[in-house]
C-alpha cells in the first residue's frame, strides 16, 4: 500500500530547500502551494515559495528553471480556484517566447496573449 505524503513535512522540507527535484512533480508543486497559501497570505506565500525554489534549483544545478513569472501566475490560479491547474494553463496567456525570456526568472512579466 502506498502512503500519502505528510503535507506538513513535505512543506517544511520544501521551505528548507531540501525537496528532491527529480520527484517534484506538477501535483507536488500544487500541493505545496496549497499548503503554503493555507498557512499565510498570498505575498508571504509567494516570497517563501520563490525563495525555496531558488534554493532547490541552485542545489540541483539548474537555477535557470526557476521562474518568478510562472510561480506568481500559478500561485494566483491556485489561490483563486483552489484546484489543480493544468501545466499548460499558462499557454492561454503567455507565448512560449515570453515564458522562456530570461527576465521571467527574476521578475513577473505580464502576459503577452490577451483574451477578449
Amino acid at each position: 500500500m502506498t502512503s500519502l505524503p505528510d503535507p506538513d513535512r513535505e512543506l517544511d522540507v520544501f521551505l528548507a530547500g531540501q525537496t528532491d527535484p527529480s520527484t517534484f512533480s506538477h501535483a507536488a508543486h500544487v500541493r505545496i502551494a496549497q499548503g503554503l497559501l493555507a498557512r499565510t497570505g498570498f505575498l508571504d506565500a509567494a516570497c517563501l515559495y520563490d525563495q525555496a525554489l531558488a534554493r532547490i534549483t541552485a542545489r540541483a544545478g539548474v537555477p535557470q528553471k526557476r521562474s518568478v513569472t510562472k510561480t506568481l501566475a500559478f500561485l494566483s490560479l491556485i489561490r483563486e480556484g483552489g484546484g489543480i491547474p493544468h501545466p499548460q494553463t499558462l499557454d492561454t496567456w503567455y507565448s512560449p517566447a515570453r515564458l522562456a525570456d530570461p527576465a521571467s526568472r527574476d521578475a513577473f512579466l505580464m502576459p503577452d496573449r490577451f483574451i477578449g
